[in-house]
């Protein structure tokens, strides 16, 4: 009986603690996410169902529900591996979980892209917001890149 009651108690410590790790990873970082607004206007043309996707994304991202909008882009890269402002935007959301790692990998895929196709802005853009994601980790740009 002691042992159940023990059990018991631990299972649900355990589980509390999870369940508060899991909410901290699944919401922005600090108060305020490091990029409130993805990158809106697409530097060319996708079809139709890629491009609801991609305006759902965009949705789920400026209201803060990051994983959402991940998936959303996810998918937009899939139907249109070309489509720079997915992976960028993508990049951007990983960047306000925290998870820094994808987010650098996103981004850098963006910035290919954006080279390939010699949209400038673009590729501008990425690097500046390369640059806030090492100034907020403390790194120099070159060894977030």
């Amino acid at each position: 009986m002691e042992l159940a009651i023990w059990l018991s108690v631990v299972v649900a410590v355990l589980g509390f603690g999870m369940g508060v790790m899991v909410w901290a990873y699944r919401r922005p970082l600090g108060n305020s996410a490091l990029f409130p607004a993805p990158v809106m206007d697409l530097s060319m043309p996708i079809g139709d169902e890629a491009r609801t996707q991609f305006e759902a994304g965009c949705a789920a991202f400026a209201q803060g529900r990051y994983p959402i909008a991940i998936d959303q882009f996810t998918a937009v890269m899939t139907a249109e591996p070309d489509c720079a402002e997915a992976f960028h935007n993508g990049g951007l959301a990983y960047a306000n979980l925290g998870t820094d790692g994808l987010a650098v990998q996103a981004l850098l895929k963006a910035s290919d892209l954006y080279d390939r196709q010699g949209t400038k802005p673009g590729l501008d853009l990425v690097k500046q917001q390369l640059e806030q994601i090492a100034g907020r980790r403390g790194l120099s740009p070159r060894t977030v890149a």
